[in-house]
């Protein structure tokens, strides 16, 4: 058992969230991050903030819906 298996998990796989005003689901929760997927990809007029369908965000900074 890894050291994260034995905290608590703050999210689900599969959980929605959201992040900067864009909804996301969840994918994998590290110890201090989650990796999440955007729902909709490209998003207009954030091609340049948002080049990649999957983003490391902190976990203070994702919202659940």
């Amino acid at each position: 058992m890894n050291e994260m298996e034995e905290k608590e998990r703050l999210f689900t796989i599969g959980e929605t969230v959201t992040y900067e005003g864009e909804t996301m689901k969840v994918i994998a929760e590290y110890e201090r991050t989650i990796v999440a997927e955007f729902n909709r990809f490209p998003i207009p007029n954030k091609e340049e903030e948002f080049p990649f369908r999957r983003i490391v965000i902190k976990k203070g900074k994702a919202k659940r819906v």
